[in-house]
């Protein structure tokens, strides 16, 4: 074989190695691509999980005295229970045994007909017996570690305990509802109703140790009452009857007791009633089966009242119980004939729906950690139930629509993902981020592609070539600051000097313009005969002057302005005349500083373009007799068109995309609000902010996973238009 054979095999040979390393790492970037997608999708479909209830254990039980109420630890493993006899049984739930028993000590014949758990304090329940005597327990449950092995140890302790009345054979003795609590002060409040329907309060205050008893039927003429629960906070006492009405009693002070509010709720009898976690939001349930959810807006008349909010699945028979989580705003809703359903209140949905059995259920409550259920019938039938329910607080109205929290009058769109309780109600609605990262792009949009796309213009049509190898290169160079030190600062030191100078670029935004075209059209008066003789450092010199003399008129000219139509203060008279707040980071400044980082991207790529066009066709348009901007605007423009149009979106993926100069520049406020003397929150600064206050696989963890895979949706497909559109506009122009 000769040389020039072999030679030509291995030129052939490389060629397909390079051929196969460029193919194979094109692919490289799809796969990389299609799993970046497949892993935000895989960390955001758990949000759009329904709810699951199974069964893990039912408990054995003595079935001659019914169970009247029943609990478990944080952990699931001590189950424990109280019948009407007053008998405490423990049961281990791994262990499947049962583990000890205490006693609550009753009258001969004695037994008892109710149970509350105080609305705060999970270990403390009052008991209501047949002879109309409230008993006061408290059962605590303490972990002993040993060698790494946990063990739970009950403690019973009976606290306190009243009669409501002396005659057990006075049918008006029966206690027929209660409520009851404990306050952090140990102020502790009974609350209840008597077979007649009439009202009782008891109030025993720690600080002075002494009670305060209240008969509000009597004082208020409030009869026929069927439900009754007091506030997390103790400042509510709220009562239904048989008419469907409800009273609010104001209960903060114990020495006096007013009859605040009373207003129809529904047409049928009020069976029960249940504030969740918060003390805000009231749940009402009736005789029909129905569920609606209340709380206190601000009416005409500046003052709180209940308000409707949302009407959940009825059941088909009444309500018997609703049970608040301790941990969100989920609660169960139990019907006569044993029908269950999981609800979450912000947002309106009726997650889950089962039967534990054809029996009516007695007495249900949550786990402490609201990943648990336990259910007692009729029949005593105890039953432990695992909730699987991790992100009751998305569903695609809460990200994307409005949604009306408590203390909002009318449904909104925000964001507010943590607090600084508890009881606080996470509002993810995407909107505002969303709408903060398109403002933040319209206004950066707005400042760089003028400045970018006429300066491409510029070097690559008129100016001389010495000055285009040193402008090209120094605007390229602008595009290697990093972020963070233009965002730095932006909101350090542009932020104040836009504050400060308020009205001096209010008046540059007037006068520039107008000073520009005046000085750009007597500048087109010179013949071009003439022009052409200048040097093309004439024509800088020009519009460095031009500026100067704006700059010195809108500096002259800006204290007066602002003291004839502004009465010497822009910022005050955007609040006084139009509402406006003045922010120091606001978009104006989140403008300026993403534009600045933009315009290397869109006038390089712009530039490329334009000094990619053939010569021949300026060429010949200059020689039919076209002027040099006639042959730009007429013939370079619309050849370099794709190349445009990709520069200017390439511009709008950076923009949405940076994450450092809007965390740092703007107050990241996610409001709703176009003007440009506010702030915003992006979406990928909204990652950057909430990071920290995200644990694994919580609702907030995913919800930034929703985020970014939409924030990757929004480039991707921006640049795939840009892609589809520039290829459509160089076919266009290719004739060419």
């Amino acid at each position: 074989m000769s040389d020039k054979n072999k030679f030509r095999k291995k030129i052939e040979r490389n060629n397909k190695i390079a051929a196969s390393v460029i193919s194979l790492s094109g692919y490289g970037v799809i796969l990389s691509i299609i799993a970046l997608f497949a892993f935000l999708l895989y960390e955001t479909i758990p949000l759009f999980y329904s709810a699951d209830v199974e069964q893990t254990i039912s408990v054995p039980s003595d079935k001659s005295s019914q169970i009247i109420f029943g609990d478990i630890d944080s952990y699931k493993e001590l189950f424990f229970s109280i019948n009407q006899k007053g008998l405490v049984d423990y049961y281990n739930v791994k262990e499947k045994k049962n583990v000890g028993n205490d006693t609550i000590p009753l009258h001969d014949n004695e037994k008892i007909v109710l149970s509350e758990k105080s609305t705060t304090s999970r270990d403390r329940i009052s008991l209501v017996t047949d002879m109309g005597r409230i008993i006061n327990i408290k059962i605590l449950l303490r972990y002993d570690y040993d060698k790494g092995n946990r063990t739970i140890v009950p403690s019973l302790n009976l606290e306190n305990n009243f009669k409501v009345c002396e005659n057990r054979n006075d049918s008006s003795c029966g206690i027929k509802g209660i409520s009851y609590d404990v306050n952090s002060n140990g102020t502790k409040f009974w609350s209840w109703i008597d077979n007649k329907g009439e009202l009782y309060l008891k109030i025993y205050n720690s600080d002075f140790d002494n009670y305060y008893d209240y008969n509000l039927s009597q004082q208020t003429s409030t009869f026929g009452l069927t439900a009754l629960v007091v506030d997390t906070e103790n400042e509510l006492l709220i009562t239904g009857n048989n008419k469907g009405e409800l009273y609010s009693f104001d209960i903060s002070d114990p020495e006096d007791i007013t009859l605040k509010d009373n207003w129809r709720a529904t047409n049928n009898q009020i069976t029960k009633l249940a504030f969740l976690i918060g003390g805000n939001t009231l749940i009402v349930g009736d005789s029909q089966g129905g569920i609606e959810s209340w709380f206190q807006t601000r009416g005409d008349d500046g003052q709180l009242h209940f308000s409707p909010i949302y009407k959940f699945k009825k059941h088909n028979s009444a309500i018997t119980q609703i049970i608040a989580s301790p941990r969100n705003r989920s609660f169960l809703t139990i019907g006569e004939k044993g029908t269950i359903h999981i609800n979450f209140s912000t947002t309106d949905e009726t997650q889950y729906e089962f039967k534990m059995s054809d029996h009516s259920i007695v007495y249900a409550s949550f786990a402490p950690k609201a990943n648990g259920l336990v259910l007692v019938n009729d029949e005593n039938n105890l039953g432990i139930f695992n909730l699987d329910d991790k992100h009751p607080e998305v569903t695609f109205n809460s990200l994307f629509g409005k949604v009306q929290y408590e203390g909002y009058n009318e449904p909104e769109f925000v964001w507010q993902s943590t607090g600084g309780s508890d009881s606080f109600e996470s509002k993810l609605s995407l909107i505002p981020l969303i709408f903060g990262t398109l403002k933040g792009t319209l206004f950066a949009m707005l400042f760089s592609i003028p400045v970018a796309l006429l300066g491409s213009i510029f070097v690559s049509q008129f100016a001389s070539k010495n000055l285009a190898k040193i402008v090209k290169p120094t605007i390229e160079i602008m595009a290697a600051l990093p972020s963070v030190v233009i965002g730095f600062l932006a909101g350090l030191f542009f932020s104040s000097v836009f504050e400060q100078n308020l009205m001096l670029i209010f008046s540059l935004s007037i006068f520039g313009p107008l000073l520009m075209l005046v000085g750009i059209s007597l500048f087109g008066l010179i013949p071009e005969r003439i022009r052409r003789a200048y040097p093309s450092w004439v024509d800088l010199t020009f519009v460095f002057v031009l500026m100067g003399l704006v700059y010195l008129l809108a500096s002259s000219t800006a204290f007066p302005l602002e003291k004839l139509f502004f009465s010497g203060s822009l910022k005050q008279w955007l609040y006084s005349s139009l509402d406006v707040t003045y922010d120091q980071r606001n978009s104006m400044v989140v403008g300026f500083a993403l534009g600045f980082a933009v315009i290397p991207i869109i006038f390089t790529i712009a530039e490329d373009a334009l000094s990619n066009v053939p010569k021949s066709l300026s060429s010949a348009s200059l020689a039919l007799g076209a002027s040099k901007w006639q042959t730009v605007k007429k013939v370079v423009i619309p050849a370099a068109a794709g190349g445009i149009f990709a520069a200017v979106m390439l511009g709008l993926g950076r923009a949405i995309g940076e994450t450092m100069i809007v965390l740092m520049a703007t107050g990241n406020t996610p409001i709703l609000d176009i003007s440009p003397f506010n702030g915003f929150r992006a979406l990928s600064a909204n990652i950057a902010v909430e990071i920290p206050e995200a644990p694994v696989d919580g609702t907030l963890y995913r919800v930034l996973f929703l985020t970014s895979l939409l924030l990757l949706s929004f480039t991707f497909i921006i640049n795939t238009i840009a892609t589809f559109i520039s290829d459509k506009l160089r076919k266009k122009y290719s004739r060419f």
